[in-house]
């Protein structure tokens, strides 16, 4: 249903795909202090206005969407999830448009750790009809788990990872950031302001790879393809990230491409906020695991190769540059933030250019 302003016949397309053909993905939202709006400044939110702004992950401007829904029910939905009535509107230069939707608390850890839960957003049983969403209904949103600062930093340093796989792969999850407006319809009538990211449905990630998703959670590193899993592996290595598995899916796609030439899986890295880059408060690594921080790194990859692994360093070397100018470019942050960061990277290429080390810590450290 629009709005009773007008809006151009490019904005309604635009919008359209937007709402309707938008590939379902994770929206990532943490908020400041206690109950006080996110302050942000809108002069680069972005303006739907051309046919540029039509590729939604291709586009890196702010983009300001808003939801409107009773929160206390929400919450009290957490422990045992429920549809509930929702309106979703995006907002453009020239007006905005509105769609009813359904939400319900999603994330078996987070609806018990968060303060106000991530949620699923339907658009299955709206007044739109079309195929593409016949097999897509639904959108992930991670909400701001806690109101503070510490959080929203989570938040925008999980989307720099996701950023930096981006560059050493086109087989990975594209991220877009967000300017949320929750608003509450209930008796508080209150409206957060928060940070957030969309990430690329896996359907999106397949067919622009020409690829399908595999969904067998008995697959393992073994039958992957031998280069791109060293890269995976290699990657999760540098951002500290022990918490991912072929075996089950566990913060894992696997995808295969349409070649009968190219017969092995490929894996797909996603949910990065148990990395040591981040280092959340509430990211403690398993006793089996047998380091005591979440900051220390360690190899997960299987014994592959050398020449795959050799092939995934150059490609992680290669990239060198770009990967610190993504960080330090990235505003959003504060300097500091952002010095950490190219700090912590730093020493996982102090490792990996060294010969001795990348021995040591990799290739002879690798799971039989």
């Amino acid at each position: 249903m629009l709005n009773k302003i007008y809006i151009s016949k490019p904005i309604i397309a635009l919008l359209f795909w937007l709402v309707f053909l938008l590939p379902s993905g994770v929206l990532n939202a943490q908020g400041l202090d206690d109950d006080k709006d996110l302050l942000l400044d809108t002069t680069s939110v972005v303006s739907i206005d051309s046919e540029v702004d039509w590729d939604l992950f291709g586009n890196q401007d702010l983009l300001r969407l808003s939801l409107s829904f009773d929160m206390k029910e929400y919450k009290k939905y957490a422990t045992e999830p429920k549809y509930q009535e929702a309106v979703l509107t995006i907002h453009g230069m020239d007006g905005s448009i509105d769609k009813k939707v359904r939400i319900k608390p999603r994330g078996e850890f987070r609806r018990k750790y968060c303060s106000f839960p991530p949620l699923k957003v339907n658009v299955k049983k709206t007044d739109f009809d079309n195929d593409y969403l016949d097999k897509q209904t639904t959108f992930k949103f991670v909400t701001h788990c806690k109101n503070s600062s510490l959080f929203e930093s989570y938040l925008l340093k999980e989307f720099l990872v996701y950023k930096l796989f981006n560059q050493l792969s086109d087989m990975s999850f594209k991220v877009r950031l967000i300017q949320m407006e929750y608003i509450d319809t209930g008796k508080k009538k209150k409206v957060y302001s928060k940070y957030g990211f969309i990430i690329e449905h896996v359907n999106s990630v397949a067919s622009r790879n020409n690829a399908f998703v595999l969904k067998n959670e008995k697959l393992g590193q073994a039958i992957m393809d031998k280069d791109h899993m060293a890269l995976v592996a290699l990657f999760e290595y540098m951002v500290g990230n022990p918490d991912w598995s072929i075996t089950g899916l566990h913060n894992m796609k696997v995808l295969k491409i349409n070649d009968i030439n190219l017969p092995n899986p490929l894996p797909v890295p996603y949910d990065f906020d148990y990395s040591g880059i981040i280092n959340t408060e509430y990211a403690i690594p398993s006793e089996d695991l047998g380091i005591e921080s979440i900051t220390e790194r360690l190899y997960r990859g299987i014994c592959l190769p050398e020449e795959a692994l050799r092939n995934g360093k150059e490609v992680l070397l290669k990239n060198k540059d770009e990967l610190f100018r993504i960080i330090e470019e990235f505003s959003y942050l504060n300097k500091r933030e952002r010095k950490e960061l190219s700090s912590y990277l730093n020493t996982s290429f102090d490792i990996i250019e060294s010969e001795s080390s990348f021995n040591r810590e990799i290739i002879n450290n690798c799971i039989d």
